[in-house]
């Protein structure tokens, strides 16, 4: 147990970590829903601020399927849409 601490002689580096190519599709994959996971929730997070902002400030202006729909069309953007919310943002409601 510690023989080899002082040696000179360089060994090959053993530890690097590598996957099975069944493990590597799995990964992939829980890589892939988890990434689209987060983009849904981001959609839904930016339909629903669209909504609120389209309704006015104490929804006075109804909001209909159409206007549901185009939120959602919309949303499919939403980095885009949350650089506008941000910019255009007249303080907490």
């Amino acid at each position: 147990m510690g023989q080899n601490l002082s040696t000179k002689e360089v060994f090959a580096d053993t530890s690097k970590a590598t996957l099975a190519p069944f493990d590597k599709l799995s990964n992939m994959l829980l890589a892939l829903i988890w990434g689209l996971s987060f983009y849904g929730i981001g959609m839904i997070f930016c339909a629903i601020a669209l909504l609120g902002r389209w309704s006015g400030k104490h929804g006075e202006r109804g909001v209909n399927f159409f206007s549901i729909l185009a939120a959602f069309i919309l949303s499919v953007g939403w980095p885009v849409i949350l650089i506008y919310l941000a910019r255009t943002s007249d303080g907490p409601r």
